[in-house]
């Protein structure tokens, strides 16, 4: 993870400069004075919180560099004379391929994200909007950054979020009252949004990963996706919907095994359960 210093170079470059010989002409005693100051310096600095200032992702994730490299070269049928988008997902719910896509995006875990605190979670990140963390762990996991009150619409009037289900923080202003926590919260007057997002977001946090939704069914004849999370949430998104949240973390350039995949299996193979004659439950 980006938040960590590397710790393992250090030690040998400390052994390096207890072994390196005094300059020709130079003062020993003086020379070795400067050489602790030195050490001692590096020492301090090794002892002090270590802080990211860049999105701090796992060596799982692909740079956008690495991803261009791995499709500029594919052809599918999906774009057999140019190469694949590298800026945006261009794939529509008219598309023949898509109820495929819905099917190997849940499959590949791409669109599950937490909500980080503001400032970011054992990082310093941006304080201008509200950190999402997507696809932890994968080669598609990325941060974006959106305004406040996107993100409150995404988890009180969605995901319907209630001040009973989280009430080990709302009880400290007050009795629970079993309604939605975009009517308790503010900006300014506590318990402000800052405050409740540092409760859900913060590493110690029991929901930072536990309350945010992943896909539980997609229905294709009313083209909707269900999505659950803790605290006994579930709630659909169109399919209109859905895809607006992939395209948060897609590119037609990061979806470009999709296409080979369908080009290898055709439709139905994410979306059509024992196509290929393995049993299924009854």
């Amino acid at each position: 993870m980006g938040r960590f210093r590397n710790h393992t170079t250090v030690c040998p470059l400390l052994a390096l400069l207890l072994k390196l010989p005094y300059p020709r002409g130079s003062n020993s005693s003086s020379h070795t004075e400067g050489r602790m100051i030195w050490m001692s310096g590096l020492l301090i600095w090794l002892s002090l919180p270590s802080v990211a200032f860049a999105f701090p992702i796992s060596n799982a994730a692909w740079s956008n560099t690495v991803w261009e490299a791995h499709c500029k070269d594919v052809r599918t049928s999906y774009n057999p004379n140019q190469p694949l988008r590298v800026d945006r997902l261009t794939i529509t719910p008219q598309d023949l391929r898509f109820s495929d896509f819905l099917y190997w995006i849940w499959a590949n875990k791409i669109l599950e994200h937490q909500v980080e605190q503001i400032g970011g979670t054992e990082w310093r990140g941006p304080t201008d909007g509200v950190i999402f963390h997507w696809a932890p762990g994968s080669r598609w996991e990325t941060h974006t950054v959106v305004s406040l009150d996107h993100a409150i619409h995404h988890i009180a009037d969605e995901h319907q979020w209630q001040d009973a289900m989280f009430k080990d923080f709302f009880e400290k202003f007050g009795p629970v009252k079993s309604m939605n926590i975009k009517q308790r919260l503010s900006m300014n007057k506590a318990p402000t949004w800052t405050q409740f997002l540092e409760h859900i977001g913060g590493p110690e946090s029991p929901y930072y990963r536990y309350v945010f939704h992943q896909e539980s069914a997609i229905d294709p004849k009313r083209r909707v996706v269900t999505l659950f999370g803790g605290q006994g949430v579930t709630f659909e998104y169109s399919f209109e919907r859905y895809l607006n949240e992939a395209r948060e973390v897609l590119t037609d350039c990061k979806a470009y095994q999709f296409f080979q995949l369908f080009d290898t299996y055709g439709k139905g193979f994410a979306s059509k359960m024992g196509w290929a004659g393995q049993p299924t439950p009854k």
